[in-house]
């Protein structure tokens, strides 16, 4: 029987092949049972559910003794501990030779290092030290062993950790507004996005040339790189007044987002291919609102956005199968 790696690789192809119509809807649903490749089902939402339960019950419990001690020094020495306990147990259950605990280990280290790295949080906010400091010392301290343990034990849940701490360092910040809302935003725009596309590179480069030796490693760095691209391009193409000409941002929105479909139509990844729709739909919108808004009726604006996006979606389809029935027929 396949591993699971090889087994998530087929699925995926099968998958690629039914929405291009390679294959009939009976012969997927047949090879994807012939290779055991499971969904996303129920049994899994309520795996991951546990997991982000036993997180917030471990962060209170911890919560509760440090306030009872009240003293922050206490609460950062038993987060610091317990994260030390939980990295060493994650790290002896990786390495069990019957791979046994597959998942449980990942989320097991996870949750020790996002302790540890919490405990030297609060120790470093206990010395005095400003937030500044903290982000660019400390979390720069804290993504050394992460990047570490991420690649020495193969855990999806690390990197994504470290690629949303690196995307911080660069210059994500987030705070607090009213009753406990946060918002997020992005300190400069111009230097984030070529941060993303960095890691939309590496995402890229571990999927054709390093699958093997890091598994799906690729789709952290591809998802978190078009996020961050996508969103600072579209900043900047709303505050083009304040970056500069907000023409050449629009455009250079369009642009991104036709790369990635085109990109993911000749490495055949929908993620790339989904990611750059929606950014193009997005920057299309925002568009059509900026010039529409204030000049119609809401009801308007509102029918002509919808029936002319529904003429460009039959359009699309139209193409599409007459696409499918040339390659057929050739």
């Amino acid at each position: 029987m396949a591993n699971r790696a090889v087994r998530e690789r087929l699925a995926q192809d099968v998958s690629l092949w039914l929405a291009d119509g390679l294959v009939p809807k009976a012969t997927h649903d047949l090879l994807r049972l012939r290779y055991g490749a499971s969904d996303f089902g129920f049994a899994q939402i309520i795996k991951y559910f546990g997991i982000a339960g036993g997180l917030i019950a471990l962060f209170g419990l911890l919560g509760m003794v440090a306030a009872i001690s009240r003293s922050m020094a206490t609460a950062a020495f038993l987060l610091f501990a317990a994260g030390g306990a939980l990295t060493a147990a994650g790290i002896r259950l990786s390495i069990d030779k019957l791979g046994r605990y597959e998942t449980s280990s990942k989320a097991v280290l996870m949750l020790g290092v996002v302790t540890a790295a919490l405990g030297i949080g609060v120790a470093a906010s206990e010395l005095g030290l400003r937030d500044t400091a903290i982000i660019q010392g400390a979390g720069l301290a804290i993504l050394i062993p992460l990047w570490f343990l991420a690649y020495r034990y193969r855990n999806t849940f690390l990197l994504s950790l470290g690629l949303i701490q690196s995307f911080h360092w660069v210059g994500t910040w987030t705070s607090m507004f009213g009753r406990s809302t946060y918002g997020i935003f992005i300190q400069d725009p111009r230097l984030m996005s070529l941060a993303a596309l960095a890691a939309i590179g590496v995402g890229v480069y571990h999927e054709l040339l390093l699958r093997t030796q890091t598994g799906r490693f690729f789709q952290a760095y591809e998802t978190l790189g078009l996020i961050y691209l996508n969103l600072s391009l579209l900043i900047l193409s709303i505050e083009g007044g304040r970056w500069g000409q907000a023409d050449f941002w629009i455009l250079m929105l369009a642009v991104a987002s036709i790369a990635e479909i085109v990109a993911g139509a000749r490495l055949h990844n929908p993620l790339l291919t989904g990611f750059g729709v929606t950014t193009f739909a997005i920057n299309v919108y925002t568009r059509y609102y900026e010039t529409f808004w204030n000049r119609m009726h809401t009801g308007v604006f509102f029918l002509l956005g919808g029936v002319s996006l529904f003429a460009v979606g039959l359009a699309c389809e139209i193409a599409l199968r007459r696409s499918q029935q040339q390659q057929r027929a050739g």
